[in-house]
């Protein structure tokens, strides 16, 4: 159950994030690619934030360690964001797929 709700919400903020953004993002090719970046680093940063809580809620002198190396600790982090693609990509690309079922002024 400890890695079940992690993963869900990893993959339910995979489908909401590209959603969010292509409502705000104008609609064709240009910007389905724009919304794809802006979606990948969005998930990394969450994800990468959710390990470093998640770390620090174990032991909290990985907070610690922030502060002696934080050029190595955001790079460890970010890292595991990068990874954890694994799971949200997939959606992602997905969803980013549906997007110009959308569109009302633009033809795909």
């Amino acid at each position: 159950m400890g890695l079940i709700l992690p993963v869900a919400a990893i993959v339910l903020a995979a489908m909401a994030v590209p959603l969010a953004l292509g409502r705000l993002l104008p609609e064709g090719g240009l910007w389905l690619i724009v919304n794809g970046a802006l979606s990948a680093l969005v998930l990394i940063l969450a994800v990468a934030g959710y390990f470093l809580w998640s770390y620090g809620r174990q032991d909290t002198r990985i907070i610690d360690a922030l502060g002696v190396a934080p050029g190595g600790s955001a790079a460890y982090f970010l890292g595991l964001g990068l990874s954890a693609g694994l799971i949200w990509a997939p959606v992602l690309v997905l969803t980013i797929s549906t997007l110009p079922r959308r569109w009302k002024v633009k033809q795909w």
